[in-house]
């Protein structure tokens, strides 16, 4: 038993000395790049010229230059600018990073004009480029023929070796095992996760010519490097999964994450995010999918076009109307009817003029109107009618509330304003007149 405690308290006492180690020759490095939230530097302005304050509003870099860039506002590192000279100042305006031919930001052009990578610089040594945090650790060494933003996403970088391109994190990880002739971002985004989740468009160069294949966000692969051409859809509203347009021998079929849904046998495929519905060319001749891949209209018609809420085929002498689920829908042809922003009103256009209906087609304001349109933002409608250039508004139940020759309307923060030469009338976003 004893003989057991002591061989444990060795092995412990081992892994202590290794531990120290490690530890003790890289304390420093360590510390450098825990990141202090409560130090924040900011750009000061005077005069046109520009320094640096920090969080209690103390001049760390003198107000001396036409442009001051701070990548990271809780790091010291500040690349200042006088016409076309560049100098890389610390917090105690000391420069920085000369043992490199040069340092550079990493600009995100495609997010934002003056966003940077916060935590990454590159830097370049004989004629060569690496990349290196921003407390100035070497995170890749200077042997790259390029390096820069990905452009979409932010701590991705593109990496140029041998003219071929692969893909890091500004940690210094390779993301896909690969390279490839040209890598881009699908530019996908969303609201909640920005750029997070676009995926990666990747192209090689191959006897057959270009070829193109697809990675998600995950860095895993959904398209073989087979296709003449790929394009996400972007504006589906069902954001959890991969819509791709593919052409595999200049036929184009519909992909959802790596499952084909709609073959590749068509010469066009055009998205209408509306409806939610693909309309296919095949030979001259238009059909439809939904969205997940079933096809609702048989590709057999001369001409097949979506206009507000319908699909307007024509055949041969034959002229029909279908709802989003390929059901005929009993309203002449020249008839189109629009959403607006409230579910229960529709508007209709009848030989060029314009009125409203509810959801069951029953007039609510005749066809007579050259231009009907909700104002933008509120449950208001305004009609005009060109001949006498008289505005009328409806409020949110489309009744008649004021009428108006020549008028202007301009939505401000709080109210609509219609106005002409000699008068304004105010109303709310319901259409009340306000007093």
């Amino acid at each position: 038993m004893k003989k057991t405690l002591k061989i444990i308290m060795f092995i412990l006492f081992i892994i202590l000395i290794l531990g120290l180690s490690i530890y003790l020759p890289n304390k420093d490095k360590i510390n450098e790049e825990v990141e202090d939230k409560s130090i924040i530097y900011s750009v000061i302005e005077e005069n046109g010229k520009y320094g640096v304050k920090n969080q209690n509003n103390e001049t760390i870099i003198q107000i001396n230059y036409d442009k001051i860039v701070i990548p990271n506002q809780h790091r010291a590192v500040f690349f200042c600018y006088n016409g076309e000279q560049k100098t890389i100042l610390n917090n105690r305006n000391e420069t920085i990073f000369e043992e490199y031919d040069s340092v550079d930001l990493i600009k995100l052009d495609n997010i934002s004009e003056d966003m940077y990578e916060k935590d990454a610089l590159i830097y370049k040594k004989n004629e060569q480029y690496g990349l290196l945090s921003i407390t100035g650790n070497v995170i890749l060494e200077a042997k790259y023929e390029d390096i820069y933003s990905l452009g979409y996403k932010e701590n991705e970088i593109i990496v140029k070796d041998n003219n071929k391109y692969m893909i890091y994190d500004t940690k210094g990880r390779n993301l896909i095992k690969d390279v490839f002739d040209s890598i881009e971002s699908d530019e996908f985004y969303t609201e909640e996760d920005e750029y997070r989740k676009s995926g990666y468009i990747v192209c090689k160069i191959t006897s057959d010519g270009y070829r193109y294949g697809y990675y998600d966000y995950e860095y895993n692969k959904v398209l073989d490097i087979e296709y003449n051409q790929i394009a996400r859809i972007l504006d589906v509203k069902n954001k959890n999964n991969i819509y791709l347009i593919a052409s595999l021998n200049g036929q184009f079929g519909v992909f959802i994450n790596n499952t084909k849904v709609i073959d590749t046998q068509y010469q066009s495929i055009n998205y209408d995010s509306d409806l939610e519905i693909f309309i296919v060319e095949r030979t001259g001749k238009y059909g439809a999918f939904n969205e997940n891949g079933t096809e609702i209209l048989n590709t057999e018609y001369n001409s097949l076009i979506i206009q507000g809420l319908f699909l307007y085929g024509e055949k041969e002498s034959e002229q029909k109307v279908y709802d989003k689920n390929g059901k005929e829908v009993n309203i002449p042809f020249t008839t189109i009817i629009e959403p607006t922003e409230m579910s229960q009103y529709y508007i209709k256009i009848e030989n060029n003029k314009y009125g409203i209906v509810n959801d069951k087609n029953e007039t609510l304001i005749n066809c007579e109107y050259d231009l009907i349109q909700q104002i933008s933002g509120t449950n208001t409608f305004q009609g005009i009618k060109n001949e006498n250039d008289i505005t009328t508004i409806f409020n949110k139940n489309l009744e008649n509330v004021f009428e108006m020759v020549h008028a202007t309307t301009e939505v401000l923060e709080d109210k609509i304003k219609v106005y002409n030469e000699s008068e304004e009338v105010n109303f709310d976003f319901d259409g009340n007149k306000i007093q």
